[in-house]
């Protein structure tokens, strides 16, 4: 009897999230996973709004994305006799532009494909501390391509599960996606 009650709520909650994404819906949301450099641990933010409504661009919808990522390394350092800590801090901000195939994956509206392509403006920083009070510290910033696949999936009409799997800002993340309007 449980069996068939969580069935029935499962199928229920997949119906009531067939998904309309209008023109002008705005989505924001958190990740977390691994990030593009060296596999760190990745922290994300993501927002998108719409600009096309369902037919408008071809089978699906085009939205402009803004990310960022945060990712952080920590190692120990042993240059001759000396030994300290490298800590590493990668924070791209991306704009992609969007492709969210939904409409087009009609026995199942609640999931929703998506590919993204974009650039990231890429703050790189790296501080050593060797001992002795010596430091280093350097910083580079460059315009990098980002690009991915991922999906979300309709928990409600509001409420969305994220997955993406991408090169330049982060690598393999997971998160949740809200619909703000």
């Amino acid at each position: 009897m449980i069996r068939l009650f969580v069935a029935f709520v499962l199928i229920a909650a997949g119906a009531i999230a067939q998904q309309y994404v209008p023109k002008g819906s705005i989505f924001g949301g958190a990740r977390i996973g691994l990030g593009a450099k060296e596999n760190a641990f990745n922290i994300g933010v993501d927002g998108e709004y719409f600009i096309t409504g369902n037919g408008e661009a071809g089978p699906g919808n085009l939205s402009i994305g803004l990310s960022l990522d945060y990712s952080r390394i920590v190692r120990t350092v042993t240059q001759g006799t000396l030994s300290g800590t490298q800590t590493t801090t990668y924070l791209p901000i991306s704009v992609a532009g969007v492709y969210h195939l939904s409409p087009a994956v009609e026995d199942t509206p609640e999931f929703d494909p998506y590919v993204l392509a974009g650039f990231a403006y890429r703050i790189q920083s790296v501080t050593a501390d060797v001992g002795f009070g010596v430091t280093d510290s350097r910083s580079n910033n460059d315009v990098i391509l980002v690009g991915g696949l991922g999906a979300w999936y309709f928990f409600t009409p509001q409420l969305a599960g994220h997955l993406r799997v991408a090169f330049g800002a982060s690598f393999l993340t997971a998160g949740v996606m809200y619909r703000f309007q």
